[in-house]
């Protein structure tokens, strides 16, 4: 496997974490509002339940950057689990991984053979739907679990912190800023690309550029930095998003034809 297939195999993880559209518990706070009522006010403040429930499906083309590479993702998802990203570098299609009706499968360029994801991959890409198609408010029907877990001060914010725990294992804690109730930060403990290297390590990753897509508020750009050393590793801009698109035109098999995204620029 070549340097471009092994970075491009981490592509969804960027995918992962760039959107998410609020579970239940009863802990108060000191400022005595509830995980149900912090949640309620940032998916009023985003656009309210019914805009997100009513996207059915999403299509995001994103620029990701780390120090080594940038690439153009192409990103499809349904909220029937069905999924496929295309990662493109100057204009070739150098991976694809997806799930489908026959389940989560890989492929390493244009015409390579189709092999199955690892269960840590296939994981990776059942949360990004979780995360870009639904809200916190939805989580909790999914099998998944939100806590509030207190107030933190960072930059002068003091955030309401909301863990939650998905039903898979996953941990990732959200910074929801009590002056937009906009979730600006989140912070977990993962690898950038399960498939090549499996060190898990603490990250923040910072959302901003908030724009309105489909009656839904959505960050547009994020920054990734290791919380160990400071160090950026990942950034992300979606120059493309949008819903609700003829599933005729998602092109979301493993099997369908593929073009190359709009230009990043």
């Amino acid at each position: 496997m070549g340097p471009i297939q092994r970075f491009a195999l981490g592509a969804t993880a960027a995918l992962a974490g760039l959107i998410v559209p609020g579970c239940s518990g009863a802990e108060e706070t000191e400022a005595g509002l509830s995980v149900e009522q912090v949640i309620a006010r940032h998916i009023d403040a985003i656009g309210g339940g019914d805009a997100i429930d009513a996207i059915r499906n999403i299509h995001i083309q994103p620029e990701i950057v780390e120090p080594e590479f940038t690439l153009v993702g192409d990103y499809r998802a349904t909220r029937e689990g069905r999924m496929r990203v295309d990662v493109f570098i100057a204009g070739e299609r150098v991976f694809s991984e997806g799930i489908d009706g026959d389940g989560g499968w890989q492929q390493n360029g244009e015409g390579a053979d189709f092999t199955d994801t690892s269960p840590l991959a296939r994981a990776a890409l059942e949360r990004g739907i979780d995360f870009n198609l639904f809200g916190l408010h939805d989580l909790a029907a999914r099998g998944h679990r939100a806590s509030l877990f207190g107030r933190e001060e960072i930059d002068g914010v003091d955030y309401y912190v909301i863990h939650v725990a998905m039903a898979e294992g996953f941990e990732r804690f959200y910074y929801i800023n009590p002056g937009t109730w906009m979730i600006e930060r989140h912070r977990e403990i993962s690898a950038l690309h399960p498939d090549i290297d499996s060190e898990e390590r603490p990250a923040e990753t910072i959302e901003s550029n908030f724009q309105e897509f489909c009656g839904v508020l959505r960050p547009t750009e994020t920054r990734k930095i290791d919380r160990e050393t400071g160090d950026e590793i990942q950034r992300s801009r979606a120059f493309l998003i949008e819903c609700n698109l003829d599933p005729d035109n998602l092109h979301i098999g493993r099997n369908e034809p593929v073009a190359a995204p709009v230009n990043a620029n």
